[in-house]
């Protein structure tokens, strides 16, 4: 029969406050580790989301403002139309390619990369989008980002992450004396708010008061991150507000631009054909206007351009709705059709506003004209294009017309 092992007396043995010690200080590290890696990670994740839908929204915007130069093969008008990207914070590159994939214009930021490894990692592939004209795509539009949105943040995380870790550690020599429960709930406070901004983005949870002071200051020092966090999250949120904006409406009318008229036909169009009405499509396009730009100049057209599109939001009703597609073209979908908004009297309206004399910048009082072709759904087409289509060549004849009377 084999004798029991005996128990070596002289091995050497840890006291339980050590060992508490080393369970509490080993667990602190990881929880607060965790915790910061977390919120980190989760707020490098959606600052990424927010710059690459501005990058994307940054392209749309560039598409809509380099279309004229596509359409004439322009590469100094399409170098201009994506000049206001170029200030734009987090764009690298950008390029403007025609129908044949050829480069009309492109941009690089003058300023390096001070982490080309985060940007490769990050924005490893541009922004494509394509640019639409009539239904065809005539070419497309590419923006690279880069880190700079991020860099600042990542920055800030680790530092806030060292400096979490630094006063655990200070903190951990008093926590070993005191009761697993007195240690636990604190840690535990930390964590919840952590496991809400990593899995609900709940960057409005902070970390309350806590009874022990180097956990009170590791949480003010969350809620501090977390402070930045949704800091950087509003900014970006009004950021994307504002270029989804600036995507979907002209800069200098401040009217819904051909992108918005697409969408907002489609969802008439569908809804006319859903519920059996009719709808009129307005055409309006200025007279001699190129005249005005080449005899008083490119502000004297912007003038011009600005009363047209006073007068046509002013002969509106509720529901309607105007777009400006692209130099001194208009569009005018007129929902539903009634007695009181026929087409011919909105005509009219505009027409006599239109040729109410105004003044131009350089003091020269003006009297604009304007060719008007009515498009109706579905009697002249039934569906988006065609009325385009109709409406486009009733206008070109309401201009010749008015040329030979």
């Amino acid at each position: 029969m084999t004798a029991p092992p005996t128990r070596d007396k002289s091995a050497p043995r840890t006291t339980l406050q050590r060992l508490l010690s080393r369970f509490h200080f080993g667990i602190t590290l990881f929880a607060v580790a965790l915790s910061g890696m977390t919120i980190l990670l989760a707020g490098v994740t959606a600052l990424r989301s927010y710059a690459d839908r501005n990058i994307e929204l940054a392209a749309q915007l560039g598409a809509y403002g380099v279309e004229p130069a596509l359409v004439f093969n322009d590469p100094v008008a399409a170098r201009e139309g994506i000049e206001p990207l170029t200030h734009m914070a987090g764009v690298a590159r950008l390029r403007v390619l025609d129908d044949r994939g050829r480069p009309l214009a492109h941009w690089t930021s003058p300023v390096s990369d001070p982490t080309p490894f985060l940007t490769n990692l990050f924005f490893p592939d541009p922004a494509s989008v394509p640019i639409r004209r009539n239904g065809s795509v005539i070419g497309t539009i590419e923006v690279w980002g880069d880190s700079s949105t991020l860099t600042d943040y990542v920055r800030l995380g680790l530092l806030a992450g060292l400096a979490c870790l630094l006063v655990t550690a200070l903190g951990t020599i008093a926590l070993a004396r005191r009761f697993e429960y007195e240690l636990v709930k604190p840690l535990n406070e930390i964590a919840t708010v952590a496991h809400d901004v990593r899995l609900h983005r709940r960057f409005d949870k902070r970390v309350q008061t806590l009874r022990i002071a180097e956990l009170d200051r590791l949480g003010g020092d969350i809620n501090t991150l977390l402070d930045e966090l949704q800091g950087w999250q509003g900014h970006m949120e009004d950021e994307r507000a504002m270029l989804a904006h600036r995507a979907s409406h002209d800069p200098l009318t401040t009217m819904p631009n051909r992108a918005a008229l697409d969408e907002q036909l489609a969802q008439r169009v569908q809804s006319a054909e859903a519920r059996g009405t009719r709808f009129a499509l307005l055409f309006i396009d200025a007279d001699n206007f190129k005249a005005v730009n080449d005899n008083f100049g490119h502000a004297a057209g912007d003038a011009v351009l600005i009363a047209l599109s006073a007068c046509i939001k002013g002969t509106l009703r509720k529901g309607d709705f105007a777009a400006r597609i692209g130099g001194d073209e208009f569009v005018v979908i007129i929902d539903t059709l009634d007695n009181d908004a026929a087409p011919e009297a909105l005509t009219a309206r505009i027409r006599d506003c239109v040729e109410d004399p105004f003044t131009l910048p350089d003091g020269t009082r003006y009297s604009a004209s304007v060719s008007v072709g009515v498009a109706i759904y579905p009697d002249d087409g039934g569906d988006t294009t065609a009325l385009l289509t109709a409406a486009d060549a009733a206008m070109y004849s309401n201009k010749l017309a008015r040329k030979l009377s």
